[in-house]
């Protein structure tokens, strides 16, 4: 079809306004392309963190180059030592614990070097309490199961209160014999029991904590050195006794005065049978060693009854042991006081007492068809109070006394019963509680109304000697029941003429001995001392 020019020009300027708008509103477009384009530029720009953005502008693309992540390097773990190297771990500790190097005869023997007791009260340092001094630790190996294990051996002997808040109420007047716990050294090299758990603290030192009271939690902290020759106590060739006390009130006669001292209450208590009264009394006396003050109570009896009194220190309780009854009361002589008869009449029979047990030994009276009765060794049922025989000895010894070190139960001297003229006896005993052992030991002189009273171990040992004009009738000597030694020990006296005493007791509290001598002119009682550490 032909257009004509006028239509040609008409058609132009018809169309013309068409394309111009065309045109504007591609360029309106493009510009919102460009303009989004660059928004989204910009987006990614600010997105981006410690990462190149590359365009490739051959393809129009844009891609994002990724760092690869390092490796990480993982340490290996150190091995543990092998099951070889723990074995020997707990072979060489166990080697440690029952080595002897003192090469001395003996086992091997630890004691306390340091030492707390941790109860609800606190932590209390009791290192130098003498009752826990007294401690010894020996560990003996044992084959009883696959385990490194062994025994160990602890000689508890003075005791302490568990429950304590100071150290002046520490230590109580209980003693106890050897405990044996089974133990055995585990993986991380301990020593442990249900009771206690020990380790190797340095080349020559065990610590750790000894359960004391499992209801109460009460422990103790401590550490443990061998025991050498140095740290036992020496006996001493002479004392000499200081003045303490006279006790005008208290009458004896004989080695019939009882008298002990109380680590617990700082005090002396003595009795007596006082037979100027009637009804007949066993009075008791307590004496505090600081305030000096002198209390006392009485028993009353009907009937017979002689007049040795035997005094002993349990738990916080005062046992009276008379010749045919024993009476308990509260240490502070304050309570009540019971009494209970036994059915033998024992004459001035020796005593002692381990693990709250009292044993009366001898005292039996002759009878016509046997003037020379056994020695018999017997313990006071705690419940019942009456006596039950333990061992008898087929040989006449009266009027000795005893004292137990451990399970040791050591008896000096005595009387020949119904010889004419006395016939002392020089010799001495160890029976042993647990499995009956019996060994006799020499006396340097024979002696009888013996007195007796344990140091660690040592027992300071008094015995009458027959009498001779303005001369001491007393024997002191001292038994080392580690050396199985006795040394004859020279005493002088600050207040009597030692020729004018028969020594009735003896006593130790906080490492005093105290010494209890009648005054044969008046038959009053004088108590002298001496500082065991100044020896």
């Amino acid at each position: 079809m032909s257009i004509r020019k006028s239509e040609k020009k008409r058609y132009i300027s018809i169309y013309k306004p068409f394309c111009i708008y065309n045109m504007s509103n591609r360029l309106l477009r493009l510009s919102s392309i460009k303009f989004t384009f660059s928004f989204l530029f910009i987006f990614i720009i600010a997105c981006s963190s410690n990462e190149d953005i590359v365009i490739d502008n051959d393809d129009d693309q844009i891609t994002e180059e990724v760092e690869e992540p390092e490796e990480e390097i993982v340490e290996p773990l150190p091995e543990g030592p092998s099951e070889q190297e723990i074995l020997k771990s707990k072979n060489d500790l166990l080697q440690l614990l029952i080595e002897n190097t003192l090469n001395n005869g003996v086992k091997k023997t630890w004691h306390i070097s340091s030492a707390s007791l941790v109860n609800a009260t606190g932590t209390l340092d009791i290192t130098a309490n003498s009752n826990i001094l007294d401690d010894e630790f020996i560990f003996t190996s044992s084959n009883s199961s696959d385990e490194v294990s062994g025994i160990l051996s602890w000689k508890k002997r003075k005791g302490i209160n568990h429950n304590a808040d100071a150290n002046s109420s520490v230590a109580n007047d209980n003693y106890s014999s050897p405990v044996e716990l089974d133990f055995i050294i585990n993986d991380n090299i301990e020593i442990v029991h249900p009771d206690f758990t020990l380790i190797k603290d340095t080349e020559n030192t065990i610590s750790g904590e000894i359960i004391v009271d499992e209801a109460t939690n009460s422990k103790l902290m401590v550490s443990l050195v061998q025991k050498t020759s140095d740290d036992y106590k020496i006996a001493p060739t002479n004392i000499n006794f200081k003045s303490f006390a006279n006790f005008n009130n208290i009458t004896s006669y004989g080695k019939t005065t009882g008298f002990v001292g109380s680590n617990n209450t700082n005090s002396l208590y003595l009795s007596y049978r006082d037979d100027s009264s009637y009804p007949r009394v066993r009075r008791v006396y307590k004496y505090d060693i600081n305030s000096q003050v002198l209390d006392s109570t009485e028993i009353t009896y009907t009937g017979s009854e002689f007049t040795s009194s035997r005094l002993h220190l349990i738990d916080d309780q005062l046992v009276v042991v008379g010749s045919g009854r024993v009476s308990t009361m509260k240490n502070t002589l304050d309570s009540e006081i019971s009494t209970y008869p036994y059915a033998s009449n024992l004459s001035r029979a020796g005593s002692a007492a381990v693990d709250s047990q009292v044993y009366l030994l001898g005292g039996d009276l002759t009878v016509l068809d046997n003037p020379k009765v056994p020695f018999k060794i017997r313990s006071l049922n705690n419940s019942t109070y009456d006596l039950q025989d333990v061992f008898t000895i087929e040989e006449s010894r009266t009027i000795a006394e005893g004292e137990i070190v451990d399970s040791d139960l050591y008896v000096f001297g005595g009387l020949v019963e119904n010889s004419n003229p006395y016939e002392l006896i020089k010799t001495g005993f160890k029976y042993n509680l647990d499995n009956g052992s019996l060994d006799y030991f020499d006396l340097p002189k024979g002696i009888f109304e013996t007195t007796a009273c344990r140091y660690e171990n040592l027992i300071f040992v008094s015995g009458k000697l027959p009498f001779v004009e303005n001369e001491p009738n007393f024997f002191f000597g001292v038994l080392n029941v580690e050396t199985n030694s006795f040394v004859e020990t020279s005493i002088n006296f600050e207040s009597i003429d030692p020729s004018l005493v028969d020594i009735e007791g003896l006593t130790i509290v906080n490492d005093t001995l105290y010494i209890a001598v009648e005054n044969i002119t008046n038959s009053k009682i004088v108590v002298e001392y001496v500082d065991l550490n100044s020896l």
